[in-house]
């Protein structure tokens, strides 16, 4: 499956920013990490609305398991200026806000199908990318996760949107074992199950 058009010109807009600053220079190397703070308000936001629940030990545990994975999968990351966003950040911090930004709704092939045409034209662009693209994927997803998280302890604006985001969010813990703890500390939202999607 091709990606239609009106997905294809951010893509190719971020791929000509990406390759432009690497050719002349500006890939740092370093930035300060917002992974931390992100991380500790989207933990005090699912307090607020735990309804009085205090995490156990066992949820404590876990949740500390999913920071340190997160945080680990965005310190692995080469820094590069970012397209959108303050200065510069993980690798793929643009391709997963183009990906799976609000109001964003693509078929996960479609998605995919993005990812991967980033993925090659990063590549040949010289970028830093993952050479093995089901590692660079998981990068993705959980750099959007991380967004999400953020979006959602800052207010996501209405209940369709916070629930939206939610199910974003339990839809990639679900899939990778070390966020599945996750799944135990986000609010009970109403609907179905989330299928499992990709991975590699």
């Amino acid at each position: 499956m091709h990606a239609p058009d009106p997905a294809r010109a951010p893509l190719q807009a971020l791929l000509q920013f990406q390759a432009t600053a690497v050719a002349a220079g500006d890939d740092a190397g370093s930035a300060p990490s917002a992974g931390v703070a992100a991380l500790a308000a989207f933990a005090a936001w699912c307090q607020q609305h735990a309804r009085g629940h205090v995490w156990t030990e066992a949820e404590l545990g876990g949740w500390a398991r999913v920071s340190q994975a997160l945080l680990m999968s965005e310190a692995a990351q080469p820094v590069v200026p970012l397209q959108k966003g303050p200065g510069l950040g993980p690798l793929v911090h643009d391709i997963a806000l183009l990906l799976r930004a609000e109001g964003v709704h693509e078929d996960e092939a479609v998605e995919l199908d993005l990812a991967i045409r980033w993925w090659e034209g990063a590549r040949r662009a010289g970028l830093p990318v993952d050479p093995d693209f089901g590692a660079c994927w998981q990068a993705i997803e959980w750099a959007a996760l991380m967004q999400h998280l953020q979006r959602l302890s800052a207010g996501a604006g209405t209940a369709e949107a916070e629930a939206r985001l939610l199910a974003a969010v339990a839809k990639v813990a679900l899939r990778y074992s070390p966020l599945k703890p996750l799944l135990r500390l986000l609010p009970a939202q109403p609907g179905g199950e989330v299928g499992a999607g990709y991975t590699f």
